[in-house]
């Protein structure tokens, strides 16, 4: 399994816009195995930090490439450089369980 951080930051605070966006992408992010498992803001943010936060799952890389190489993905892209001005992403493969008790 593979785990997404990305921090997006919405064009000229256009969340309307990365939502309408967010909202044609997840269910083809579904097909190849992909899970959302948060999507979150800060009430309080700060103008340089991200609009949205998400963490997302996927069995594995190869299906993480497939769903950004899905034509249906590439053919949203002209929409997707409109909403969302600058996206950072951290991918890793490796989780740790810390024991707090």
């Amino acid at each position: 399994m593979i785990q997404i951080i990305a921090l997006l930051y919405a064009s000229h605070a256009n969340i309307q816009g990365l939502r309408a966006f967010e909202s044609q992408v997840l269910p083809i992010l579904k097909e190849h195995g992909g899970v959302l498992v948060s999507a979150s803001s800060n009430m309080d943010r700060l103008d340089n930090e991200p609009d949205e936060i998400h963490v997302i799952q996927f069995p594995s890389k190869a299906e993480f490439d497939a769903y950004k190489n899905d034509p249906r993905v590439l053919a949203l892209r002209d929409l997707k450089d409109s909403v969302i001005k600058r996206m950072e992403t951290h991918i890793t493969n490796q989780f740790f369980d810390y024991d707090l008790v």
